[in-house]
């Protein structure tokens, strides 16, 4: 990801109420504007119909961050289990 900027720019274009796989498993060190960017993408989605998922299960870099951020340790809707950890449970 040459940075979260040009990636934003190209997320934009993309239709709202499409299907986007995201694969985000080469993120070496994400930072907050990264889950920031994903869950604005997830919300605009779901407001038009359309769906977001990562192609993998977080890697250990984006996990580490969601645990920093407070997302990883804290009760976590099931659906967005699924969505960041596709069901695998955190040890």
């Amino acid at each position: 990801m040459a940075n979260i900027g040009a990636v934003a720019d190209e997320l934009r274009v993309l239709p709202p109420d499409g299907d986007i796989v995201l694969d985000v498993a080469d993120l070496a060190a994400p930072d907050l504007s990264v889950l920031q960017l994903i869950e604005s993408l997830r919300v605009e989605a779901r407001l038009h119909g359309g769906t977001v998922r990562l192609a993998a299960p977080a890697n250990d870099a984006l996990t580490a961050l969601l645990r920093r951020a407070g997302f990883a340790d804290a009760p976590m809707p099931a659906a967005d289990h699924d969505f960041w950890f596709h069901g695998v449970s955190l040890q």
